[in-house]
């Protein structure tokens, strides 16, 4: 696919509002629905627009679900691959999921981001918000939909990791979506881990994928792939550090039914709603706001047009900043000089937060590029 031309995949936040307070939220979603969110009509014009490129589309927020006519916009994405993301409150309700279902949603997905209430509750800003989760994704496998877990690693939640993977295990989700938190919105740039604790997170990640059942990706984290690549050629050469020895003791003595043979979901592997490496934000994907505001991503707060004033595919196409991000030869620093940069090219949106630029190199990697694997990666 030529992601220059049309993107591969895009996140379309139908609307702002929503009932909970995440900490780490890029929305600052309110309660209420915002007045100038687009209407229903506007919305039927958006998805025909879509439609010529016939991307993965995940509806996103705030909360899908605080928007009336949620279902009225599902149906009219009939026949296109969706997906969507919702929180984990009384909203999600039994008939709503049979609706999804119904609709030929491909996938939902949930936010779990600490294995007990105390930790997921605290971070979400609401109580009783885990529970919920939890008996939403039950019910999901009851009816016959496709589940994800979407988890946000932060400072505070590393080492609890281990135990988000076993509940992604013991509720038989078809994917667990790692996401490396972007200091944007709500996220403060003290939530996010050091560029050691990102290797061995991802790392572990690896490990996860190749000896459990769960398919793993990662969410702005992109070396994730540069990991993956490395280590499947066995060419991997950066030492571990403590935080992956200690995250990989979780691994040890799983039960016999987890240890079996993965046929979907890391690299080079394909699955219902694969992914391809390569894409980052601007290359290959964008986000529609409730707005109609069109961002390379949701984490990179820099406008390339609107929806009501130019058409997808003029923004995706002319817009400077995608031109820019569309090319990796574009990149600065170290991502510039990298052999990896095809498939990873790091984290657009935090090299923006933390430098200003969102063409500067990813300032949560320790890889050092080395002509040595030039050949090995082309």
């Amino acid at each position: 696919m030529d992601f220059k031309k049309k993107p591969f995949i895009v996140f379309w936040e139908v609307t702002r509002a929503c009932l909970l307070a995440c900490k780490h939220c890029r929305a600052k979603a309110q309660t209420k629905p915002h007045p100038d969110e687009l209407k229903l009509e506007e919305c039927y014009d958006l998805i025909d627009q879509l439609r010529r490129w016939n991307p993965l589309v995940i509806v996103t927020g705030g909360d899908p679900l605080m928007r009336r006519d949620l279902f009225e916009i599902l149906e009219y994405l009939d026949g296109m691959r969706v997906a969507i993301a919702f929180s984990g409150t009384k909203l999600a309700t039994r008939e709503k999921l049979e609706k999804m279902h119904d609709l030929g949603v491909a996938r939902i997905a949930v936010s779990i981001d600490g294995s007990n209430p105390d930790i997921h509750d605290h971070f979400r800003g609401r109580t009783g918000t885990f529970e919920m989760s939890m008996k939403i994704l039950d019910l999901a496998r009851e009816i016959g939909l496709s589940t994800q877990i979407n988890t946000t690693v932060t400072k505070h939640n590393i080492f609890d990791l281990p135990n988000i993977m076993k509940i992604c295990l013991e509720k038989k989700v078809d994917m667990w979506d790692v996401f490396f938190v972007v200091p944007t919105g709500r996220a403060k740039p003290e939530l996010m881990p050091s560029a050691r604790d990102f290797e061995d997170v991802m790392c572990w990640l690896y490990d996860v994928s190749r000896r459990t059942p769960l398919n793993v990706k990662s969410s702005a984290g992109c070396h994730l792939r540069r990991i993956e690549f490395m280590r499947d050629k066995n060419i991997y050469d950066i030492p571990h550090g403590k935080t992956y020895y200690e995250l990989s003791k979780s691994l040890e003595g799983l039960k016999e039914e987890y240890d079996r043979k993965i046929v979907a979901g890391a690299y080079g592997r394909s699955m219902a709603l694969k992914r391809i490496p390569g894409i980052t934000d601007g290359r290959g994907m964008f986000f529609i706001s409730h707005v109609g505001d069109v961002y390379p991503s949701g984490f990179l707060p820099l406008k390339a047009g609107n929806v009501r004033e130019k058409s997808l595919d003029e923004i995706y196409n002319e817009s400077k900043i995608f031109q820019d991000l569309k090319d990796p030869n574009n990149l600065k620093g170290k991502c510039g000089r990298c052999q990896f940069k095809e498939i990873c090219g790091g984290s657009r949106a935090r090299a923006y937060a933390v430098f200003g630029d969102y063409l500067m190199q990813e300032p949560k990697c320790i890889y050092t590029p080395s002509k040595y694997f030039d050949k090995v990666v082309k």
